[in-house]
Order: C-alpha cells, then sequence, then structure tokens
C-alpha cells in the first residue's frame, strides 16, 4: 500500500511532513508514519506532531483530509493469508500423496515379505 498525494501524483513515503487540506484544522503539518486498515471505509492514515506540553501526538485520520489516497499495489495483497492457507494444503496433500505413493512402491517392488514391520507402522498388513 502506497500513500499518493493527490496533487502532484507522488507517493508519500513514511517520515514526510504533510499539511491537512481540508476540514477545522486545514494548514496543520504532521509527519506521516503509516497506513493502517479502517473496519468501515478502507484506511486511515497514522500521523504525528510535536505538541508542546503532550510531547509527540499520534492521531489517525482519513487520507482526504490531507489530499491523498491509498493505491493497493498488488491486488492479492488483502487475500494473503487465503493464499498461503490454500498452498499450506496443497503442500500437505502432495506429501500425504508422495507417502501414500511410496509405500504403495514398497508393496508393489518387495511384497510384503521382506518389508513386514515397516510397513505395518504405515497401516499395511499382508493379506492371506
Amino acid at each position: 500500500m502506497r500513500l499518493i498525494h493527490d496533487a502532484t501524483a507522488s507517493a508519500v513515503e513514511p517520515g514526510t511532513t504533510i499539511h491537512m487540506v481540508s476540514g477545522p484544522n486545514a494548514g496543520q503539518a504532521w509527519r506521516f508514519e503509516k497506513i493502517t486498515e479502517h473496519a468501515t471505509d478502507g484506511h486511515r492514515v497514522h500521523v504525528s506532531r510535536s505538541h508542546s506540553r503532550l510531547g509527540r501526538i499520534h492521531r489517525e485520520f482519513h487520507p482526504g483530509l490531507f489530499g491523498c489516497s491509498v493505491v493497493i499495489d498488488v491486488q492479492w495483497y488483502a487475500d494473503r493469508q487465503r493464499l498461503l492457507r490454500a498452498v499450506g494444503r496443497t503442500a500437505a496433500t502432495g506429501l500425504s500423496a508422495f507417502g501414500a505413493a511410496v509405500v504403495a512402491w514398497l508393496v508393489h517392488e518387495y511384497g510384503n515379505a521382506e518389508w513386514g514391520g515397516v510397513l505395518a507402522v504405515f497401516g499395511v498388513h499382508a493379506g492371506s
């Protein structure tokens, strides 16, 4: 995700000073820290500024207050957990199938007589 300044169409890097362009605090300077996800309307801009009595104060605002918008670079980024879960399931299934293929090859190649103890571990028993 990147913060793009709408007027200049340039990316705003973390640590850059940005100014509010609308709202009751228009003109105030804030330091851009990061982009956070918001439950109702997408994203918020996490900013901070120095205060004489309170020290450094942190706030989250809608990017439109700064004349900016949030752009997601990679489309599947939001679905990364679902993608990783699917890859993990596929890998586990493939590993299980490979193990079954090895057991089947051992039974076919050598029979149950020589490998009876080892194959019993995998649940393969000689049929009479």
